[in-house]
C-alpha cells in the first residue's frame, strides 16, 4: 500500500465510505458515485476517484477470467478424453475449503482469496491508504494523470 499525498489533502470519511462500498458491490456504487458527480459537474478527488474506477476495473477483470474459465472449461467437457480432466479442474475450483453451517457461508479458495483481499484493501482505505496490485495500479497511475 502506498500513503496518498495527493494535493496534501486528507482523505474524507464520506470518500472512504464510497470506496469501500464501491470494492464491496464491484464497482455499481462508484459508477452511481461518477455518474452523480457527472450529473452536478463536479470532480471527484483522487483518493475516491482511483477506488472506484480500480474495483470497477477489478471487478471487470474477475468477470472476464470467470467467463473464460467456464468456456474452456465447457469445450474440455465436451471432448472425449479431456471431459474426466475437465471435471477435476471443476472440482478443484469448486471445492469448499471452508464452511460455517450455521451462517449458511462457505468458501473455495479463490474466492478465500479474494474475501481476504477485501478485508486488507478496506483496512487500507480506512488508514486512507491506496493498495497497490502491479500491474494494474501501475495502469491506474497512468489513467489518473490524464484525470488530473
Amino acid at each position: 500500500m502506498i500513503k496518498v499525498q495527493h494535493n496534501s489533502i486528507k482523505v474524507t470519511n464520506i470518500e472512504k465510505i464510497i470506496s469501500i462500498l464501491s470494492y464491496i458491490t464491484m464497482g455499481i456504487v462508484g459508477l452511481l458515485w461518477l455518474i452523480i458527480a457527472h450529473i452536478k459537474n463536479k470532480k471527484l478527488r483522487f483518493f475516491l476517484m482511483y477506488n472506484v474506477v480500480q474495483s470497477m476495473v477489478i471487478a471487470i477483470l474477475l468477470t472476464i477470467i470467470k467467463l473464460c474459465l467456464d468456456i474452456i472449461l465447457s469445450i474440455l467437457a465436451k471432448l472425449p478424453i479431456l471431459d474426466f480432466i475437465a471435471a477435476i479442474i471443476y472440482y478443484i475450483i469448486s471445492f469448499k475449503i471452508i464452511r460455517f453451517y450455521s451462517l449458511g457461508i462457505s468458501f473455495t479458495a479463490f474466492e478465500l482469496i479474494l474475501f481476504l483481499l477485501l478485508i486488507y484493501i478496506i483496512i487500507g482505505i480506512f488508514l486512507g491508504r491506496i493498495f497497490y496490485i502491479p500491474y494494474l495500479s501501475d495502469f491506474m497511475n497512468r489513467t489518473m494523470k490524464n484525470y488530473y
